[in-house]
Parts: structure tokens; sequence; C-alpha cells
């Protein structure tokens, strides 16, 4: 086999390997979002069997943890995500720990999500009202797609590091 070839085979195998992580984040990701419009429906099902209208106060203190979960979970992603800290990782644990890595990141991230639309459920047992739930419930869903993973941006960091680290690449392929 040719080096060009070995090349060409080695690429395929990194754009698969990216490709199987990437949905395995995408299922992940996908079921956990709809956790969160199931336990929102459950929420709002609760409330209209309920059918108190004799509200005790406005839940602030769910407001602010699914704020300072929304921001952590941007923080988060942007501190995973940021170029100095993939190098770190690929330096590390070669291409296939930056895989894992921007797996464990998404989870991560869309595991807060599924935190605030847990508060979409609690609330409506504290004394919230349907708003309230159906808030909590779209805030978890924003923070659910905006950790959403990029493919294509998965794909440019493997490329990437897989051509610049040592021991991969051409130089791993001997070229």
């Amino acid at each position: 086999m040719t080096r060009n070839a070995e090349a060409v085979q080695t690429t395929a195998s990194l754009h698969a390997r990216v490709a199987g992580a990437h949905r395995t984040a995408l299922i992940l990701v996908s079921a956990l979002a709809i956790s969160i419009m199931i336990m929102a429906g459950v929420g709002y099902l609760v409330l209209n069997v309920r059918r108190t209208n004799s509200r005790v106060e406005p839940p602030y203190a769910f407001y602010a943890a699914a704020a300072v979960l929304a921001i952590g979970s941007i923080v988060i992603r942007r501190a995973q995500l940021h170029r100095v800290k993939l190098e770190v990782v690929a330096a590390t644990r070669g291409v296939d720990g930056l895989i894992k890595h921007l797996v464990r990141s998404t989870i991560l991230t869309a595991a807060i999500a599924e935190t605030i639309g847990m508060l979409a459920l609690i609330v409506a047992f504290f004394g919230g009202d349907q708003n309230d739930v159906v808030r909590l419930a779209v805030v978890a869903l924003a923070v659910s797609f905006y950790n959403y993973p990029r493919r294509s941006a998965w794909q440019r960091a493997a490329d990437y590091f897989f051509a610049t680290l040592p021991g991969s690449g051409e130089s791993q392929l001997g070229l």
C-alpha cells in the first residue's frame, strides 16, 4: 500500500471515529432534551390536576438556580472547548482522548440542562404555576440546544490535532 493510500485510510478512520462519537453525543443530548419536555409536561399536568389558584409567592429561588446553572453550563462549555484546553487534552491523551473529551464535555453540559428541566418539574410541587414550569423548561431546552454538539467543529479539531501532534498524522505513517 502506498503512503498516500495509508494517509487516506487513516484520515477516513479518524472521520469514522469522530462520526461515531458525535452520534453517541447527539443521541444522549436528544434523549435528555426529550426528558426535559416530558418533565415539563408532567409538571404542567400536575398543576392542571391540582388546580389551586392560590400562589404563595413567585419561585425566585428556582429562577435563580436555573440562571446559575445556565450560566455555569455556558462557562463550563467554553472552558472545556477552549483552544488551549483542547491542545492540552490532545497533547496528553492524543486524538482519541480529544474525541472522548468532546463527548464528556457535551454530556456534562447536557446534564446541567437536564437539572434545569428537573427544576421545571419540582417547581410544580412547590407553589409554582404553569408559567413557571414553561419558563424553566424553555431555559433548559435553550441550554440544551446551545450545548448541542457540532460535528463540523469536532471534525476540524480532530483533523487539526491529528495533523499537528507529534506521533500522529504523517510522522506516524512514516512520511
